[in-house]
């Protein structure tokens, strides 16, 4: 059985990285993505997922690098959702997780001012249309 987890922990983070890389060289015409930009303020360029993970995953690592250690892409595209939100360095976020922590303790120890549960819940929905967004 947790051979089977790994399978799809690699799984979905070959595919996350797919989806980073599709926007590493944009097609002529489109506009390349500033990673510095909230999604939210973004005009969809293509409306795919790719898009909205490029943006997110920080400029000096990929988005293989991003994902690994996390137990699943959900988990992860939450973490880099929560991270942005809150203008918690990603690494930082991801470390403690990676430690065991939860997204929730993770975000108090980081940003203990921040209302956690809610942070939580908004990274969470985030990750869900992310993945819910369509392919074109």
């Amino acid at each position: 059985m947790r051979g089977f987890g790994t399978l799809i922990s690699a799984a979905a983070t070959l595919a996350l990285a797919a989806f980073a890389s599709a926007q590493s060289e944009p097609a002529t015409g489109q506009p390349v993505p500033d990673r510095g930009t909230p999604i939210a303020a973004t005009p969809a360029q293509d409306g795919t997922r790719s898009s909205r993970y490029a943006e997110l995953v920080p400029p000096d690592m990929s988005a293989t690098e991003a994902c690994s250690g996390f137990k699943s892409t959900t988990e992860c595209a939450a973490a880099l959702h929560a991270a942005q939100n809150l203008g918690i360095p990603f690494k930082d976020l991801k470390s403690r997780m990676s430690g065991g922590e939860k997204l929730g303790a993770a975000i108090h120890d980081l940003k203990p001012g921040a209302d956690a549960r809610s942070e939580v819940s908004r990274a969470e929905e985030q990750a869900r249309a992310d993945l819910r967004a369509p392919r074109h």
